[in-house]
């Protein structure tokens, strides 16, 4: 083999962790670089069309921007869109998930483009959504076009997508540890030594990207705080029970957001700007992120009754705008919504028993994490946000116990899946998820029995022969363009001793059939049980160009490395 098919080799192993490392770093520095682009345009746009000021400032607009603005950028983003293919609509999160978990990781660079573009209309419209979620579509186009372009297998793809991912979360958040766990989580649904590698290098490099375009500065202006004494355990636990609640509901109301994805896309992105255009007459901090609101929560700077009619409000405009099809990110919202039932049940525990409970920002940083954890499914991720967001590990203790209460009840007591799983279109895998998952990780050409030798049908016993002195194990026949066999020497050897034996008319012969040599062992496996063939063969180019045939394979190959795991 060549140096090319060495390494392409090399990569289909679950084993190459220096060359996916070095893979890691790069994709860290373009995805960190790609992501503070999307940051720079959104920043810098909305302070030069609003006359200076800061981004998500949107309550310092007059009322009549606070309407028609949400309206006029859900019609542009719906005329966009509108003109694209059903393909090229399919961004965000789900959509890298789905790349991911269901055997698709080539990712085109137009849905990412689509991506920033109607990502940015959104929020600089004020629509009701993060910019999380496209950055992290972003992150993961970059690994997974650097991985196309450098035509590595499908197994590789897929880790260098889960990087990206990594790094648009580190570099969006500064939060390196929360970016890696996510990935893992969320994303790659999984934790591998060999996998985690370079998702942790990438999730560096994104963040001092980061660090040296705009400095290390917080999202968030937190202030040190604790858990005054152990008798709020059993107020926090309520709270995890009040949150868990809460995110099964903002879950549902999406998923029924999305099941309207029947009616025309213009439709549905119209009514999501009259809904936030006429909330936002009354309460303007529904629009954009929220992020400003969360501050003045933590600074403790608003009341019980407002902070209760912003989450209703903010909840069902976010959700239902997001399910309906407004092009942003729901990680943020999450974490903005969590915070203000927080700071809520803060005020309700001080007026209660006055003295007793910790300060307020103490109940806005766990309702965070919880309401992150439970909405995403994904309470390791929104515990590693809090710590590096906080950067207070005095609170780890109560935020565990809020993060899997608040799990628990969206998940087991309200039966409420990963938002995510709302618009994702594939279907499971027809293996069980570890058999699924195990797979995944290698390419198929870890398998590939390179000893065989090609035969035409018509070949005679003579050619036949001394085609067999190169000692193959397996002989393929090509019979036409569309049906190939194969057999193996030692059956084929038998049939030779028959008098009458003709290739042609061999029964020992069975179907063999195309896999890309990019593909995982699982897809491998799905093609071959939907083509109902034991065998395969991949195929590479000649120098000219044509496919020829590199190797053979077969279904007890692929199971023999999970047996061997």
């Amino acid at each position: 083999m060549d140096l090319k098919n060495s390494l392409h080799s090399l990569l289909s192993r679950d084993e190459a962790k220096l060359p996916m490392a070095v893979l890691g770093i790069l994709v860290g520095i373009i995805a960190g670089l790609v992501v503070n682009l999307f940051r720079f345009v959104l920043e810098e746009t909305f302070e030069y069309f609003s006359g200076g000021l800061n981004h998500d400032d949107f309550e310092s607009l007059s009322p009549l921007w606070h309407f028609l603005l949400p309206i006029a950028g859900c019609i542009v983003i719906g005329q966009l869109l509108h003109a694209l293919t059903p393909e090229l609509r399919r961004m965000g999160v789900s959509y890298v998930i789905d790349k991911v978990q269901h055997f698709r990781t080539r990712m085109p660079v137009k849905n990412a483009v689509m991506q920033f573009i109607t990502a940015c209309i959104a929020l600089l419209s004020g629509g009701s959504c993060g910019r999380e979620g496209p950055a992290i579509h972003l992150g993961a186009s970059c690994g997974g076009s650097i991985g196309s372009l450098l035509n590595l297998p499908n197994n590789s793809i897929r880790l260098l997508i889960a990087s990206g991912s990594a790094a648009a979360i580190a570099a969006a958040f500064n939060t390196p540890i929360a970016g890696v766990i996510f990935a893992m989580e969320v994303i790659l649904m999984e934790y591998a030594v060999s996998g985690i590698i370079p998702v942790i290098v990438a999730a560096v490099s994104g963040t001092v990207v980061s660090q040296l375009l705009y400095g290390d500065q917080p999202v968030f202006v937190i202030e040190a705080v604790t858990m005054n004494s152990l008798w709020q355990i059993p107020y926090v636990v309520l709270m995890g029970l009040v949150i868990g609640a809460l995110a099964s509901s903002f879950v549902r109301i999406h998923k029924l957001a999305v099941s309207f994805k029947h009616i025309d896309l213009r439709l549905r992105l119209l009514v999501t700007g009259l809904m936030t255009g006429v909330a936002a007459l009354f309460i303007p901090e529904v629009m954009g992120t929220g992020y400003d609101s969360l501050n003045d929560a933590l600074q403790g700077n608003l009341g019980l009754s407002f902070l209760v009619i912003l989450l209703a409000v903010k909840l069902i405009v976010t959700a239902a705008g997001l399910g309906l099809g407004l092009p942003g990110g729901l990680i943020g919202p999450s974490l903005m919504l969590g915070g203000i039932a927080g700071s809520a049940a803060g005020i309700v525990g001080e007026q209660l028993i006055p003295g007793t409970f910790s300060s307020g920002t103490f109940y806005v940083l766990i309702g965070m994490c919880a309401m992150m954890g439970a909405t995403l499914q994904a309470p390791l991720a929104a515990l590693m946000a809090l710590l590096e967001l906080s950067d207070n590990p005095n609170i780890i203790l109560p935020a565990m116990l809020i993060i899997v209460v608040a799990n628990i009840t969206s998940s087991e007591i309200f039966k409420t899946r990963s938002i995510f799983n709302n618009t994702l279109e594939s279907g499971q895998s027809g293996f069980s998820p570890e058999l699924s998952r195990f797979l995944n990780r290698f390419g198929v050409s870890t398998i590939v029995n390179y000893k065989f030798i090609t035969l035409a049908p018509e070949a005679e016993k003579n050619t036949i022969n001394k085609a067999l002195e190169n000692n193959p194990d397996w002989i393929v026949i090509n019979y036409d363009a569309n049906n190939d066999g194969v057999i193996s020497r030692a059956a084929l050897e038998l049939a030779l001793d028959n008098p009458e034996f003709t290739l042609e008319k061999i029964e020992a012969v069975t179907a063999i059939v195309p896999v890309s040599r990019h593909a995982t062992l699982l897809e491998a496996l799905e093609i071959l049980n939907e083509k109902k063939a034991n065998y395969g063969y991949i195929l590479i180019p000649d120098q000219h160009g044509n496919p020829i045939i590199s190797g053979v394979f077969s279904q007890d190959d692929i199971m023999a490395v999970y047996k061997g795991k």
